[in-house]
């Protein structure tokens, strides 16, 4: 599994002072190798705009825009330059002076808004380079101004980033309570040197994750690979292949070593939500399942589904007291339950499983978690919210709770999200970035629950990121359906096809 390291703005700060200390760079090699990678990198984008203007503030950020200026202006472009005031920066001021003895003049943000004025609709490409990773809210009014006129503005066509969206916090989302955070409306963003945390999760309209893209500058990204100064957050890279590949059956796979798993949930009128679950498990290859339910139906349905499947009205001790309890490896719980199973708070996992609690089976706060090697809550935000007792409105808030909570209680944490986070007890964190609104209908959360469990009950000695990494892969071949609104049950019959 690739792991791609994410670092917040303190430790992508810490890598610069890394590279010029102990490598011997100059800050001014860097904001060039910094302006060359995103010139390079957006050449098509360039022809496309009949003026390009670059607003610079006053510091390392302003200096990676007055570089890109440079380079565009030698390059034949038409260029113009803004800035908040002169740049503090000794790099930013070499290429502060370059850009005026160049372009012959550098405007003000008061030039930058009248020119706003007077020029034609769908001309302009803005880059944005006033606010870096080193901001810190609140932004002064004059700024505020700014990036309003830059957001409202029917002259820019499109707005790229420098390392981040201006003003962009997401630790101050939903916080504010006299207005609402301001920033600028990316079209894009160019991370440069590290890949950044705080980015993540980035939005300014539902739905709408805005595109991200890394330029290597020689940051000694592998250096700071330390626990001293990185603090282990990685992103996800979807392996549809690998994830396809190790479902298929081998060719002397018995019942068991195809997969066994136990399922518990789906109460009174909820039984199709932990049928959903166990269905993905079967389906997908499982070898041997068994459904477990406080539902006096729960048989009848499963019998009238498929009289090769096994059910029985049971509660949560009952069901670990059952024989097929020792010879099976997965665990599901929480599928269609309205409450937590009387018996799971506090139960010791025997070494070798795996619990996954869902839905019903999330608990509230307070609630004593299952102990175990392997215990795995998967909440969306709202469960988490009951969870722990707090609520989040970022990635970055969740994982904050979370990187204690699953290093009090020894449990895994996947968040089920647009951005989805898996928290590991060991402080490891890992987030998944590609959002799928076909997603977004009833069931999806009990048919991840099926195929996370197929996955844990193949005899590969796979780590839970690793697990993770295959099932959520595995799902998103969903976005590939033709059907714009599938249902639950359409994108378990496609998945299963893929097989």
């Amino acid at each position: 599994m690739k792991r791609i390291p994410l670092f917040t703005n303190k430790e992508s700060k810490n890598l610069d002072s890394l590279a010029i200390s102990s490598l011997g760079f100059s800050e001014q090699t860097l904001m060039g190798m910094a302006a060359l990678s995103v010139f390079h990198a957006n050449e098509d984008l360039w022809k496309t705009a009949e003026s390009i203007w670059i607003v610079c503030g006053s510091g390392g950020n302003g200096g990676d825009g007055y570089a890109l200026a440079h380079t565009l202006f030698q390059e034949g472009y038409d260029v113009k330059v803004y800035q908040t005031s002169p740049n503090k920066n000794i790099a930013g001021k070499f290429y502060e002076s370059l850009v005026k003895s160049t372009l012959g003049s550098i405007g003000d943000l008061q030039k930058f808004e009248a020119d706003l004025d007077i020029e034609k609709a769908d001309s302009v490409l803005l880059v944005d380079a006033l606010l870096g990773t080193g901001f810190q809210s609140p932004i002064t009014s004059e700024l505020k101004s700014t990036i309003a006129a830059i957001n409202d503005s029917d002259v820019i066509f499109y707005r790229l980033s420098l390392d981040t969206p201006s003003g962009w916090d997401p630790y101050h989302l939903g916080k504010w309570s006299k207005e609402n955070p301001i920033f600028v409306y990316s079209d894009s963003i160019e991370e440069l040197g590290t890949r950044k945390w705080e980015n993540v999760g980035y939005i300014y309209e539902k739905d709408n994750l805005i595109s991200r893209y890394y330029e290597s500058i020689g940051f000694p990204i592998r250096t700071h690979l330390t626990d001293t100064n990185f603090s282990k957050r990685y992103y996800l890279e979807p392996d549809l292949e690998q994830a396809t590949q190790v479902l298929k059956r081998k060719h002397k796979a018995h019942k068991y070593s195809a997969g066994s798993a136990m399922f518990y949930g789906g109460g009174e009128g909820m039984e199709g939500a932990i049928l959903l679950s166990e269905s993905a498990f079967s389906r997908l290859g499982g070898g041997i399942s068994k459904v477990f339910s406080p539902s006096k139906s729960i048989k009848n349905l499963v019998l009238k589904e498929d009289l090769s499947k096994m059910a029985l009205t049971s509660d949560f001790l009952s069901m670990v007291s059952d024989p097929f309890f020792a010879k099976t490896k997965t665990i599901v719980v929480g599928p269609g339950l309205t409450s937590y199973p009387k018996g799971l708070d506090g139960w010791k996992l025997e070494p070798g499983k795996t619990l996954l609690l869902d839905a019903g089976a999330i608990p509230s706060k307070g609630t004593k978690l299952p102990i175990g090697e392997r215990v795995i809550l998967t909440p969306h935000v709202g469960e988490l919210n009951r969870m722990t007792g707090k609520i989040h409105n970022s990635v970055q808030e969740a994982y904050d709770t979370l990187i204690s909570f699953t290093k009090e209680h020894q449990v895994y944490v996947l968040l089920k999200s647009f951005v989805s986070l898996l928290v590991c007890p060991d402080g490891t964190s890992y987030v998944w970035e590609s959002p799928n609104p076909k997603l977004a209908t009833m069931g999806t959360g009990d048919l991840l629950s099926g195929i996370l469990a197929r996955y844990f009950s193949l005899d590969l000695d796979l780590s839970v990121p690793e697990v993770v990494l295959l099932a959520l892969s595995f799902l998103d071949q969903s976005k590939l359906l033709e059907e714009p609104y599938p249902t639950a049950n359409q994108i378990l019959t496609s998945l299963v096809e893929t097989l």
